[in-house]
């Protein structure tokens, strides 16, 4: 360098990372003597200390971090700048996009506007040097969830209800993952809240049952909670999501039926009976089969779940089948739908 370029110097390349480094301006004739700068360091600043992370309901990340001692061996060298120590957060956002946020060096915590998923986050500690990453990596990912529900099931019966799951903290990469919670929730309509009624650990490779007895005419949805995990030097977090709504209906259970005795003469005094679940009262119609059409008989009494009528055969000989017809019902507060019985025989002889 020259008086004319101004004395100054830049290198071009960055200085390793030491304790003690100086310059030695050396004359470009014999005749003068080097000189030496006074002794300074290049170290870059210690790493930020990622200790906790979270989501809140609209997706915006809290970050938690401890601030790094100071490592500086040489205090009050010639170019020691105070207050030279910064922290920002690099986000890795799907496809190339990068996005920075820097922070006042007094923060220990931030709050990031919701970022688009899967991000990677991670903190960095700066100064004149140059710069030191966090060891730990916080990934923000997304999860997807699915329902499948039978249209409809007899009462107290187990309704087969699948679930699946997917997760994503790497674009184009689906996690496999396991032990994630999830719950199960019903309502009778859709101006109700939801409410869980299962809760159940599910996995991200297979479909898996999220079952439930059919107690009425409900809809369906998966809920799945806000999720951390954190394992090394990574911290995973996927928001809360659940599926649409999905109905089912349930169907009056016939336990037992039939006529006694169900081989009776002509012009002979039976009894029909019943039994249903759940045990509601409710009027329902007796029907015959004739000429290849169902026709009423006459109405039957169904009296907490039980019903007992008494008719008389007819003159003609043969065989005849029955069913019973019920209209619609409530128990708890939740519809069941209307149900016809199977056909059942009686033979008059």
């Amino acid at each position: 360098m020259t008086a004319a370029e101004g004395n100054e110097v830049i290198l071009p390349a960055k200085l390793k990372a030491a304790d003690r480094v100086r310059l030695v301006v050396a004359s470009g004739d014999d005749l003068t003597q080097s000189t030496a700068t006074g002794w300074f360091d290049t170290q870059r600043p210690a790493p930020p200390g990622l200790s906790d992370a979270g989501l809140d309901s609209r997706l915006n990340i809290s970050l938690f971090w401890a601030t790094p001692s100071d490592q500086d061996r040489t205090p009050g060298d010639i170019l020691d700048l105070p207050g030279n120590v910064g922290f920002k957060a690099v986000a890795d956002l799907p496809g190339t996009a990068t996005q920075t946020f820097d922070f006042d060096p007094r923060q220990t915590s931030a709050n990031l506007a919701a970022l688009p998923r899967p991000a990677a986050v991670r903190l960095i500690s700066t100064n004149e040097w140059g710069e030191t990453p966090d060891a730990k990596l916080l990934r923000v990912g997304t999860i997807g969830a699915g329902i499948s529900v039978p249209a409809g099931a007899v009462y107290s019966s187990r309704l087969g209800i699948k679930s699946s799951l997917s997760m994503m903290f790497t674009e184009g990469h689906k996690e496999k993952a396991g032990g994630i919670k999830v719950e199960l929730q019903a309502r009778a309509k859709t101006t109700d809240a939801w409410k869980t009624y299962g809760r159940y650990t599910g996995n991200t490779t297979t479909a898996f049952d999220t079952g439930i007895a059919s107690l009425g005419n409900r809809q369906y949805r998966l809920y799945v909670p806000a999720r951390k995990v954190a394992v090394g030097n990574i911290i995973a977090l996927t928001p809360a999501t659940s599926t649409s709504a999905r109905s089912s209906k349930t169907y009056v259970k016939f336990v037992s039926k039939g006529f006694t005795p169900a081989h009776p003469a002509r012009h002979a005094r039976v009894d029909v009976w019943a039994k249903i679940q759940p045990a509601v009262t409710v009027r329902g119609m007796l029907q015959v089969l004739l000429k290849g059409h169902w026709r009423n008989v006459f109405a039957v009494q169904f009296r907490n779940g039980s019903m007992l009528a008494h008719a008389n055969t007819g003159a003609d000989r043969g065989p005849y089948s029955y069913r019973i017809s019920l209209p619609a019902a409530t128990i708890n507060n939740l519809p069941l739908t209307p149900t016809t019985s199977s056909p059942f025989p009686i033979t008059i002889g």
